[in-house]
């Protein structure tokens, strides 16, 4: 029953994934965009500003495809006084471990870095369940 449940949610996520960039959609796949500023990188130095939003966007879009297969996590609070709404806080999480993406494209587009992943969920599959 549990395999099912999973892999109606895969199925399910696979029809809401969002298409971006130049990437085809495909069959049994998953894609995640993943994005970063370049500017607002840390380092002085352009070079290593551009290495640092590289490596941002792709855990971006790691993060990304975490999220579509594992789902999120979503808790929130509020509280009240004399009906009155005083705070209300909304907290977000995905835990995962992410096999077989591939990069299907890396660029900068003006100041933001972008990463394109694609994830074939046969071979996701495959590799999760070591065979």
């Amino acid at each position: 029953m549990r395999s099912k449940y999973w892999l109606l949610l895969l199925v399910v996520l696979a029809g809401c994934s969002t298409q971006q960039g130049g990437v085809k959609a495909a069959k049994n796949h998953l894609y995640a965009v993943g994005y970063a500023p370049i500017s607002l990188q840390k380092p002085l130095d352009h070079q290593q500003k551009l290495l640092h939003a590289m490596r941002a966007s792709k855990m971006d879009a790691y993060r990304e495809l975490t999220e579509q297969l594992g789902g999120v996590l979503s808790v929130s609070s509020s509280t009240m006084n004399s009906q009155i709404l005083q705070d209300g806080i909304v907290s977000n999480r995905s835990r995962g471990v992410v096999r077989g993406a591939r990069v299907v494209n890396s660029y900068p587009d003006g100041d933001m870095y972008i990463t394109e992943l694609e994830l074939d969920l046969k071979l996701y599959e495959k590799l999760r369940l070591g065979r």
